[in-house]
C-alpha cells in the first residue's frame, strides 16, 4: 500500500474514516462535542493537506498536515495495530519534513504512539482548537 495525496473527491471517505476512528479511539468525547468537532473537521479539509493509504481503492488511514506540523492522523479501526499509523507518520517526517504534532491528552494510546515515534512534550493547552475542555499536548520530534 502506497501513500498518495488525497483530493476533494476523497473528502467523504476521509470524514467516514475519521468518524469511525474517533468513535473507537476518543471515548472521552461527549456526544454534543463530537458533533461540533465533526463539523469543524469537515470545514478544515480545505485548509490542510491530506495524504492517505488505500487498499483495494478503500481509504484505510490518513494524515493531515498544515503549518509545518501533523494536524491529524486517523486509521480505520479495522487496521489498528497493523503499522499504518507508523507508515503515515514516517511519511510525514521523511517526505514532508514535519517535526511537530498536537494530540489530545486523554488519548493515551496516541500519546504513547507519538512518544515511541520520537516525539517529546513541549507544551500543553487546557482547551482544544474549538475551546472545548479537551487538553492538547504539543509535541516535537527529538532525534
Amino acid at each position: 500500500m502506497k501513500i498518495e495525496q488525497l483530493k476533494r473527491q476523497d473528502y467523504e471517505s476521509v470524514l467516514i474514516l475519521w468518524e469511525k476512528s474517533v468513535r473507537s479511539s476518543h471515548i472521552f468525547l461527549k456526544e454534543q462535542d463530537f458533533n461540533i468537532i465533526k463539523n469543524a473537521v469537515m470545514l478544515s479539509f480545505k485548509n490542510i493537506s491530506l495524504y492517505g493509504i488505500k487498499k483495494n481503492c478503500k481509504l484505510c488511514g490518513f494524515v493531515g498536515t498544515s503549518h509545518n506540523q501533523i494536524e491529524a492522523l486517523f486509521v480505520d479501526p479495522t487496521y489498528f495495530g497493523q503499522g499504518l499509523g507508523k507508515k503515515l507518520v514516517d511519511y510525514a517526517i521523511k517526505k514532508l519534513n514535519l517535526k511537530k504534532v498536537c494530540v489530545n491528552e486523554q488519548n493515551k494510546k496516541a500519546c504513547t504512539f507519538y512518544n515511541k515515534m520520537g516525539f517529546k512534550f513541549v507544551s500543553r493547552d487546557e482547551f482544544d482548537f474549538l475551546n472545548l475542555p479537551y487538553p492538547i499536548l504539543h509535541l516535537e520530534l527529538q532525534k
